[in-house]
């Protein structure tokens, strides 16, 4: 570990272009506070621990086979979660005038179900992991290997999903339902858990890793975050582009500076000037993704004044609800 770190501080080093002497020391500080944003990437890692929230619907499998290949391309644990809601919760008890044995008897028809659903879940997932050759086990058991595990949790789903998520590597849950708000399960994993969440394209199943990936960039710690977090990915794609409006361009740190970081990494890429003007943002971004004909979208997540409209509104909103590719999104 020692001598990688070495290496990749050689390489670093070789890469950046100091000021001569005769620049004076404020100009310097300026540049650096600037390449300092770009510099965690020394302590990314790769991803080894991939969680899926899941629960009945008809994404369900679609999703649980693209977590599968995501844990496969990258020998990584998939954890499945699926929590079941405390029964007795569902049933307004001080509202409704029942008499015990009728609630006991609503709550265990309750269960009845919630049980039947996670067996069908578990089967079909068994199932799943059986056709991709993915061994069934706890998380740390087999590490170099691609392993998944069915975790069952009690209790309330978006605050499992956002205690649980911050020891993922990697979050995926399904694009949400067009017009209509965000789950709280999506608000969870991105604003409680502080880690990569995938947003995958309803009903389609992604079987290989990306190899046409967009950057947004926006010139923030978030989007630098986001690049940094998928750096495993960048390397092993084919092209890789920057993304950045005219605006921004002259920003610092600016997209082309974004490439020389990315290929002190390994990673060539380069940048791509979007036209935003009196256009929504988030439309032209994913319009030029598409163009480029691109299988990953990684932004950094926009945020307002409001904590609320991090998912509600802006760039990410029109993100969520329009992207019909896989959009890795960091917040």
């Amino acid at each position: 570990m020692r001598m990688r770190i070495m290496r990749r501080a050689g390489t670093m080093k070789r890469c950046l272009k100091w000021p001569s002497s005769s620049t004076s020391t404020t100009a310097c500080i300026i540049v650096i506070s600037h390449i300092i944003r770009l510099l965690p990437a020394f302590l990314y890692m790769a991803i080894k621990t991939i969680l899926l929230p899941i629960r009945e619907s008809d994404t369900s499998d679609s999703l649980m086979e693209s977590a599968l290949c995501l844990a496969i391309h990258n020998q990584a644990h998939l954890d499945l979660l699926y929590v079941q809601r405390d029964t007795e919760q569902l049933i307004p008890f001080a509202t409704m005038g029942l008499t015990s044995s009728m609630r006991q008897s609503i709550v265990d028809s309750a269960t009845t179900v919630a049980v039947e659903e996670i067996e069908k879940l578990e089967q079909r997932f068994h199932t799943l992991c059986e056709k991709h050759e993915v061994k069934r086990r706890s998380r740390g058991t087999d590490s170099g290997k691609p392993s998944a595990d069915f975790l069952v949790r009690s209790g309330t789903r978006d605050e499992l999903i956002g205690k649980i998520g911050r020891l993922a590597d990697l979050i995926v849950v399904p694009q949400p339902v067009p017009a209509r708000k965000p789950p709280g399960s999506l608000r969870a994993a991105l604003l409680e858990t502080g880690r990569p969440v995938l947003v995958m394209p309803r009903n389609k199943v992604w079987d290989r890793p990306a190899q046409r990936v967009a950057i947004g960039w926006n010139n923030s710690k978030e989007a630098a975050q986001a690049m940094t977090a998928v750096l495993p990915s960048l390397q092993a794609a084919e092209q890789v582009f920057v993304l950045s409006s005219e605006k921004r361009i002259q920003q610092m740190p600016s997209a082309d500076e974004a490439c020389v970081y990315l290929q002190c990494q390994g990673v060539t890429a380069e940048t791509v000037i979007i036209d935003a003007t009196g256009k929504s943002a988030g439309a032209v971004l994913l319009a030029k993704a598409l163009q480029l004909d691109c299988d990953l979208l990684v932004v950094g997540g926009y945020s307002r004044s409001k904590i609320r409209e991090v998912v509600l509104g802006g760039v990410t909103g029109y993100l969520l609800g329009h992207a019909d590719l896989p959009v890795l999104m960091v917040h």
